[in-house]
């Protein structure tokens, strides 16, 4: 069992790793030392300066609308009060005050709106799901959430602000306006790379130790001893050569986890949702404005089932002037042999900084992509994309975060991972309930995050298709920079 005084190697400085370490350091842990490959304390985790986990992001989706799955809904609920907080800490510090990077105009929580939309004139079951467990569980923020179509809640958001209903009708084109949904004006977007810098600070003022950058903070393996009838985790090597002992090491790698741990591979999947940029020229001072996030929310959009399910969304402009459009309807896999396990294959990030570099993103994706765009906003079309991104989700077996004690390993070695496209959001809350399982304090989710792994026979989240699937890179069209071009009409439905 650990104790305040263990000495704690945590393997990745992501929402993850930042948010463990910064509750397991509040909470009197005085030994805790974060890992990673990547320089955060000079690149800030910003995506264009050679970082490619899925926490290095311009923005993210901050929704609390989770269906009947109230336990994710609360936990939103109570990490938004954390990230209005840190707005008002950075608002109030001086520059000075602040870690680099960051300025006290800087917010992590924009409440721009979140919108969810879908096909026809039905609310989509989850969406009436999630409207009724608001209403059933948190009324006061059910207030906040308006129906489009519905003629009383666009009369109540008009009172609140008419720019509120100007959103509410923002997307309109998509489907020739045959579509339904709703707008929580409560929700909206976080700031993703200013958002893990402030994290990171926060972190170092706890007594948090960070060893960053290649070679010395990347991982090259675990050091792995017998430990009678199991095996314990005795620390870490790093790609320089050095052992780095400790008592406990968590593995809160993101989408490389299971090339960490070999026996993760049926418990978590890399997956790569398409994620494509349009850069707005900044004489185009209309667009600048239509689509800032006083004007503009972030919204989903999703239709069909099956093979035929589209679920796809946009986001405000930058402080850069850069539109950010994701497409995770299908989401891809790249399998390749595992570091340090013979015979293993296992799907593995590919990216822009990759030792296989890749600076493109699958038809499959882009195409559907681009009709929506079309749709819903045509005066882009001049533009088209002006850059791509693969964004690697480390999917679960059920979309539930994996956080528990590896098998076999003598309470040595924990996984902390499994955010399957919907973690970030919890950033300042999701350590304490990390910090539960750890120290084996049974709370709602430890049923949840429990280790598990995938069951012949059923889907499994996609994580029984292995390589042969119909998800796996290396056997789809990939997009040619033609591609990103946008057509002079909308694509036919795809």
């Amino acid at each position: 069992m650990i104790s305040k005084d263990s000495k704690i190697i945590i393997v990745g400085g992501g929402v993850f790793g930042l948010s463990t370490s910064l509750w397991l350091s509040r909470s009197g842990y005085k030994n805790v030392t974060v890992y990673d490959r990547c320089s955060f304390d000079k690149n800030y985790y910003n995506p264009s300066n050679g970082c490619d986990g899925a926490s290095a992001d311009i923005n993210k989706v901050f929704r609390m609308a989770y269906g009947e799955e109230q336990e994710y809904q609360e936990l939103a609920i109570k990490a938004r009060d954390i990230w209005l907080s840190w707005n008002q800490s950075i608002e109030g510090s001086s520059p000075s005050d602040l870690p680099a990077g960051l300025s006290p105009d800087d917010k992590l929580l924009y409440l721009c709106g979140s919108y969810f939309l879908a096909e026809g004139s039905k609310l989509r079951e989850f969406y009436g799901q999630s409207l009724q467990t608001m209403q059933e569980t948190a009324p006061e923020y059910r207030k906040m959430q308006f129906v489009r179509g519905n003629q009383k809640d666009e009369e109540r958001l008009h009172k609140i602000s008419p720019k509120w209903v100007e959103k509410l009708h923002i997307v309109d084109g998509i489907n020739r306006g045959n579509i339904n949904g709703f707008i929580d004006i409560n929700a909206g977007i976080t700031i993703a790379d200013k958002a893990c810098v402030y994290a990171r600070f926060l972190c170092e003022k706890a007594g948090v130790k960070f060893v960053l950058g290649d070679p010395q903070g990347k991982i090259d393996r675990l050091i792995v001893e017998p430990s009678g009838s199991n095996k314990k985790a005795k620390g870490i090597k790093t790609a320089d050569g050095l052992n780095h002992w400790g008592d406990l090491v968590i593995v809160a790698a993101g989408s490389w986890t299971a090339s960490v741990i070999p026996e993760a591979h049926r418990t978590v999947e890399a997956t790569a949702g398409t994620v494509m940029f349009i850069d707005i020229p900044r004489h185009r001072q209309d667009l600048w404005k239509k689509f800032h996030p006083d004007n503009y929310p972030v919204w989903s959009y999703r239709r069909g089932e099956g093979d035929d399910y589209y679920q796809g969304g946009g986001f405000p402009i930058t402080k850069e002037g850069r539109l950010k459009f994701g497409y995770r309807g299908r989401k891809f896999t790249n399998f390749q042999d595992h570091p340090t396990k013979s015979g293993l294959r296992i799907s593995t990030p590919r990216t822009k900084y990759t030792e296989n570099p890749i600076d493109t993103v699958p038809m499959y994706g882009l195409s559907r992509m681009k009709r929506v765009i079309h749709e819903a906003f045509p005066e882009l079309a001049e533009f088209g994309f002006t850059d791509s991104r693969l964004c690697w989700y480390t999917d679960s077996i059920d979309n539930h975060f994996v956080v528990d004690y590896v098998p076999g390993y003598s309470d040595s070695l924990f996984i902390c991972t499994g955010g399957s496209g919907h973690g970030f959001k919890f950033l300042p809350i999701l350590g304490q309930h990390v910090k539960n399982q750890l120290e084996r304090v049974p709370d709602q989710f430890t049923p949840l995050w429990k280790w598990r792994a995938s069951v012949e026979g059923k889907s499994n989240n996609g994580l029984s298709e292995g390589e042969e699937g119909p998800r796996e890179m290396n056997k789809i069209p990939m997009a040619e920079r033609e591609d990103f071009k946008f057509e002079k009409r909308p694509l036919e439905r795809l």
